[in-house]
């Protein structure tokens, strides 16, 4: 038995989903709802595929800090370390090579995921040799996995780097029921914190286009069926907004949600929910962005397929 075959059977056992990789990406068909057994691990004995991922599944949440410079990274843990402490002392840190790392726990209140703003230093941000920095959790509601063993990039054939974990604490050591549960708050506290760290240290915000080539402000269709849309009273599906916001109106108030859906930040009041009389649709308007989201099954290209499916069908053409 290989070495790496042990290593996601002891992964089973410990109550994790393991996945059989080409570095970063799941290879198996129907990887995201089939779960494995020990027969089908035991298979991949054969293969020459080296690398397993890890499935976020059920209470796993994990945060990504998709981060270049080691001091940022460095400052971040050592804030959420802060507030937190139960992350670093019993939870999972994954290395890839180079300073961005993973920090893997459970969560209170699964959620679907919650980033940073987008970060760099220097000129240009469109330069492909500007490092770019975010943070960015994921939770169950998403379909994610993670790489976590074996290697994580090749050129040519040749290994560049693998996946390690600090003090050997792995899946394949680590019962999944001895991972920390942390609130929700602390995965949007990650990206808040990062957020701080990055303007103290003189970096400049990504910002998203707001206007048209016209000048008019800009409409993306983007809201899809899966979207959970959070505020300080619960979460909503797309479905479920329009009667949440009939129900606001009826008691005098807005209804306000974050923006955590689209990762873009997670304060509870900049994104406030209306309804598009001309699109006959809710829509959300991000404050901060100047944006105005609206499903994607509106956007025009859809819109005109529909009716177009309609005439192909009507006696009256």
């Amino acid at each position: 038995m290989q070495e790496r075959t042990a290593f996601r059977l002891a992964m089973l056992t410990n109550g994790y989903w393991p996945l059989l990789n080409d570095c970063k990406k799941a290879i198996e068909t129907g990887w995201p709802t089939r779960r494995v057994n020990e027969t089908e691990i035991l298979s991949w004995d054969r293969s020459a595929l080296a690398s397993t991922g890890l499935k976020i599944d059920g209470d796993l949440a994990v945060i990504d800090v998709d981060v270049k410079d080691a001091g940022l990274v460095n400052a971040l843990a050592g804030a959420l370390d802060a507030r937190f402490p139960k992350l670093f002392a019993h939870g999972l840190v994954r290395h890839a090579g180079g300073p961005k790392e993973a920090w893997i726990a459970r969560v209170d209140a699964p959620f679907r995921y919650i980033a940073s703003r987008r970060w760099y230093r220097g000129s240009d941000p469109d330069d492909p040799a500007t490092p770019k920095h975010m943070v960015e959790c994921f939770g169950s509601f998403g379909t994610r996995q993670f790489g976590i063993d074996g290697p994580h990039t090749r050129d040519r054939g040749v290994v560049i780097s693998s996946y390690s974990f600090a003090g050997g604490a792995s899946p394949a050591t680590t019962p999944r029921a001895s991972l920390p549960v942390l609130p929700k708050a602390a995965y949007a506290a990650a990206c808040d914190l990062f957020d701080e760290i990055a303007i103290a240290a003189g970096l400049t915000a990504i910002k998203a286009e707001t206007k048209q080539g016209n000048g008019a402000a800009r409409v993306v269709y983007d809201l899809v069926d899966d979207m959970l849309f959070e505020n300080e009273s619960g979460a909503y599906r797309l479905d479920e907004l329009e009667d949440a916001l009939c129900a606001a109106q009826h008691e005098g108030r807005d209804l306000r949600v974050t923006s955590s859906f689209l990762g873009c930040g997670t304060n509870p009041t900049k994104c406030i929910v209306g309804y598009a009389r001309r699109n006959r649709c809710v829509c959300i308007h991000d404050f901060e962005t100047g944006l105005t989201h609206m499903p994607a099954d509106r956007a025009p290209s859809a819109r005109f397929e529909f009716l177009g499916q309609m005439l192909a069908g009507s006696p009256f053409r």
